[in-house]
């Protein structure tokens, strides 16, 4: 089971808010729809996310993967 740790990384960047994290996104020219944070930050979809959103966040946040996801491998 994959399980995303957006929010924890959101929270130590100060970031409170979806909306606010798109616009710093959005300005760091990082295009991200505001559904598709949604969804990482719910759980949904994440094992089936675009591989070009998830080099987005590890650039923006300055992150490995296993920052961005907490892997459990025996569900995997």
């Amino acid at each position: 089971m994959v399980t995303s740790r957006l929010r924890i990384l959101m929270a130590e960047n100060k970031i409170r808010s979806i909306s606010e994290l798109y616009r710093c996104l959005d300005q760091s020219n990082l295009y991200i729809s505001r559904q598709t944070l949604q969804r990482i930050t719910q759980d949904e979809g994440v094992n089936k996310m675009n591989f070009d959103t998830i080099l987005k966040l590890m650039k923006f946040f300055n992150c490995s993967l296993t920052d961005l996801f907490e892997i459990d491998w025996d569900t995997v």
